[in-house]
């Protein structure tokens, strides 16, 4: 008590003005004097100069300015993250570590440059979905989707030549309005009056979103907007949120109300809120960060915001359970011990969802010291919103066979229970994935394992299609794809890094993880297509799990185009192009998704002239050897149906790929080296303004000129990690969301 009491005499004996004064007075002398050190010493942190007397400062004024620059340690140019501290990379971590270049030092990315040049909204660096000429790049490792494109380009240097031409016939889907960024003088907090407008969109706030997060107190907060009485930052900012996010899920793509209740959000969250100890500050920045910034493709920005949201809700202490007081309070206690407790999760799932794709660490959001108790699905001051169940808002406590309104509220809280036991094993392949992407067989087979067993544990009513209310259906739907996506990405680098080394033969083992990641895949297509709904919600979601999707019938074709299978895997790509056109309307990112995925597939059908050719001779040979094939294939492998048999071209054409070369260096896709010493790709695609090269491109400019003669080795990359929002779509996850 006494340090709190001595802090609030001081400037009491002030008065505020001359405070303040000479406050300002202090710090305008302090940069003066910093800005002349800076000028003498510009090398020198100033503790360093500190303990020096006078004569050895003069001396260190006359050395050479160039002395000062070299002591400096200059990093490694290339470094393989992780790759130190497990002992010496395999050959094949090197090959996998090449697809997480590190961002060259005077590379920036910056997703607000869009308001200065005019880049189309649906780019972003983090899914690379622009074809205009961009050069900042982020960082994303291995499990993104910049790593799928790069491999492509490695085994067919001739993708290049396709997606040389400049894309002319391209016309924007969506025109959004620039978001505003200039710093809007505060105006006074105004109560927000009950409207019917308002109404619908927390209805549809309530119907899409809430049951992924239920974060909010829905009785409660309902009763707030209609009393309308309250006019305080934290309530205008988490109010205009849900306006934001109720306006995506009711609308269309091409209705950008969402926008103005965003920036007037925003007003209410100036940069000093972020040392707020409100919750409701809290939950705004869980929605900006978690989904809506990964919605108008800001993935970065979108990261940032809700690692800051994290770091607040831990300075609530909402991590705790000892803090949360739960038990035996009032029916307010109560309802207050849930809310903290739905929030931390609701963060923790959105975080999730968000980084899987990304490549990155997952900066210990779960572990030992987070004890806060998942939510009870008994306890919950509100109903959900499934329909059947509008508890009043003093109805706590869960009584058995207690009829509709208790099941209802069960079935609101179920989803995000179950997602929190999903995510924490989500959370622990992400930073496996980080440290290494290609896992050890038997440490994938086990987290593989856990995703199965997380699956088949699951409630009835999440795991059946029996019909049901709406937000129970659209998070039972997105949970499944997400699930497939997150096995897909776990077998992923198994399949990238055998395309990416052109690899004729490989371990069982191997062959199985590329097998699933393909039965994933397709399942994922025939799920989407079946299940997606029209509202953006389900859209915004489906059109980033089919990007995700895509990639890998992409990869297999460019790696093995004689494969019988290649006509299966082209129906893959066609039906996710008709998918995508059909989703147009109900995601932002649905255009553009379509674009790139049409261009790599367009490419990969007119590679090379002599490809039919070439087909055709590998069929002849494939038949002469039939006879000799069927006593020399692998052993387990003799039945042509077996997936090993067809899963490796040299079984599928044994006359073209003799067994003893295992490089397949006779083939006309002989690999080409990552190595940072030729962007040919990158040059020409920036020169024709055809990609948005952010998370593609690593290197300053003098080495793009030098790239675009020389054509060296290509790197593309688009990491969809975050289009759900794209973000990749984010919405549950694009990244889902994103």
């Amino acid at each position: 008590m006494l340090c709190t009491h001595q802090k609030q005499v001081y400037p009491e004996q002030l008065p505020n003005k001359i405070y303040h004064r000479t406050l300002e007075a202090l710090s305008q002398s302090l940069e003066e004097c910093r800005s002349i050190l800076k000028r003498l010493y510009p090398h020198h942190d100033i503790h360093s100069l500190l303990p020096l007397p006078r004569q050895e400062l003069l001396n260190l004024l006359d050395r050479p300015v160039n002395d000062c620059i070299t002591a400096l340690p200059s990093p490694p140019l290339q470094t393989s993250p992780g790759s130190g501290d497990i002992g010496s990379p395999t050959s094949s971590e090197q090959c996998l570590s090449s697809l997480e270049p590190l961002p060259a030092g005077d590379t920036e990315w910056d997703e607000e440059r869009r308001g200065r040049d005019n880049i189309p909204l649906e780019a972003d660096d983090v899914n690379a979905l622009s074809l205009s000429v961009d050069r900042q790049s982020s960082y994303l490792g291995a499990s993104s989707i910049k790593a799928a494109l790069m491999v492509m380009l490695k085994v067919q240097p001739g993708l290049r030549g396709s997606l040389t031409p400049p894309l002319n016939s391209v016309e924007m889907a969506h025109n959004m309005p620039i978001m505003r960024q200039k710093a809007s003088n505060t105006k006074e907090p105004q109560r927000v009056p009950w409207s019917w407008k308002g109404q619908t969109l927390i209805d549809a706030y309530f119907k899409r979103v809430h049951v992924f997060i239920p974060m909010l107190d829905e009785a409660a907060f309902r009763a707030d907007y209609l009393e309308g009485q309250r006019f305080d930052a934290p309530w205008l900012a988490i109010l205009n949120m849900v306006f934001a996010m109720g306006s995506i899920a009711a609308m269309k793509s091409d209705d950008y109300n969402h926008l103005s209740y965003y920036n007037r959000a925003m007003e209410y969250l100036p940069m000093d809120s972020f040392g707020s100890s409100h919750i409701e500050t809290v939950q705004a920045l869980a929605l900006i960060g978690g989904y809506y910034l990964h919605y108008i493709n800001r993935p970065n920005m979108a990261n940032a915001v809700l690692g800051a949201a994290i770091r607040m809700a831990s300075a609530l202490g909402l991590h705790r359970e000892s803090l949360a007081h739960g038990g035996s309070g009032s029916s307010s206690e109560i309802a207050a011990a849930e809310t903290r407790r739905r929030t931390w999760w609701s963060l923790f799932c959105l975080d999730t969802w968000a980084t899987t794709t990304m490549g990155r660490p997952s900066f210990g959001r779960w572990g030992p010291a987070i004890n806060i108790r998942p939510p009870e699905a008994g306890m919950s001051s509100s109903s959900g919103s499934i329909p059947g169940g509008s508890s009043g808002r003093h109805h706590h406590h869960h009584h058995h066979g207690g009829g509709g309104r208790d099941s209802a509220q069960h079935a609101g809280i179920l989803p995000l229970i179950e997602n929190i036991k999903f995510c924490k094993i989500a959370t622990g392949i992400q930073d496996m994935l980080a440290i290494s992407p290609l896992l050890r067989a038997e440490d994938r087979c086990n987290l593989d394992g856990q995703l199965v067993n997380w699956y088949s544990g699951l409630p009835w009513l999440l795991r059946t299609s029996d019909p049901c209310a709406e937000p129970l259906y659209i998070a039972r739907c997105i949970m499944k794809w997400r699930y497939q996506n997150l096995r897909m990405l776990l077998h992923r680098p198994v399949l990238l890094n055998l395309a990416s080394s052109n690899a004729s033969h490989a371990a069982e083992h191997d062959v199985a993880a590329v097998e699933a990641c393909r039965d994933l895949a397709r399942q994922t297509i025939e799920d989407v297509a079946r299940e997606w709904t029209r509202n953006q919600i389900s859209g915004w979601n489906a059109v980033w799990f089919l990007y995700q999707a895509a990639m890998i019938p992409l990869v297999s074709i460019f790696w093995q185009w004689d494969s019988p299978r290649v006509p299966d895997w082209q129906k893959q790509v066609e039906t996710i192009l008709e998918l995508l056109d059909a989703m147009e309307d109900w995601s932002l990112a649905a255009k553009r998704s379509r674009e790139v995925v049409c261009r790599m597939y367009e490419a990969s059908r007119q590679l090379e002239p002599s490809l039919q050719q070439r087909r055709a001779a590998a069929a002849a040979a494939a038949a002469a050897a039939a006879a000799a094939s069927h006593h020399s294939s692998n052993a387990g492998a003799s039945s042509t149906s077996s997936p090993l048999s067809l899963s490796l071209s040299t079984d599928a054409t044994p006359g073209l790929l003799p067994t003893g070369l295992g490089d397949g260096s006779d083939l006309h896709m002989s690999p080409i080296g990552y190595e940072p010493d030729g962007y040919g790709i990158m040059g020409m695609m920036d020169q024709h303004g055809l990609w948005d090269l952010d998370g593609m491109l690593w290197g300053g400019s003098e080495e793009m000129e030098w790239a675009q003669q020389q054509f060296g080795s290509g790197m593309l990359g688009l990491d969809c990690g975050s289009i759900m929002g794209g973000t990749t779509p984010s919405m549950d996850g694009f990244p889902f969301v994103h």
